[in-house]
């Protein structure tokens, strides 16, 4: 499954990110839910964004009530699977404003 959020970070360095949830059923990421023994905590990593800080394979573990939650407010969006391919090939080949990445020799792309 696909996610697409919307960062909300001073400066927006990670931008909207696309996320492929990796893992389910992890011990929750919240410390006292954690101890409390919830393991509702899912892994997802990073495909693409379109901010200057967000890096594909980029890993963050969220818990299912948190991603609900975000999904509610219009933060987070599911992405259907008939829309992956080009939404996938978006993020990795173009900038926010349309324009084509530079790949250096090196890997890293021009964000």
């Amino acid at each position: 499954m696909l996610l697409r959020a919307q960062t909300k970070t001073r400066e927006d360095v990670f931008g909207d990110c696309l996320y492929e949830i990796d893992e389910v059923g992890l011990p929750a990421p919240e410390t006292d839910r954690r101890k409390a023994g919830e393991m509702d905590g899912v892994r997802c990593i990073m495909l693409g964004g379109s901010g200057p800080a967000a890096r594909k394979g980029f890993t963050v573990v969220d818990s299912v009530a948190h991603i609900e939650r975000d999904i509610a407010t219009g933060i987070v969006e599911i992405i259907p699977a008939a829309k992956r391919a080009g939404i996938v090939a978006y993020y990795d080949d173009k900038k926010l404003d349309g324009t084509p990445r530079k790949v250096t020799g090196t890997g890293v792309m021009e964000m």
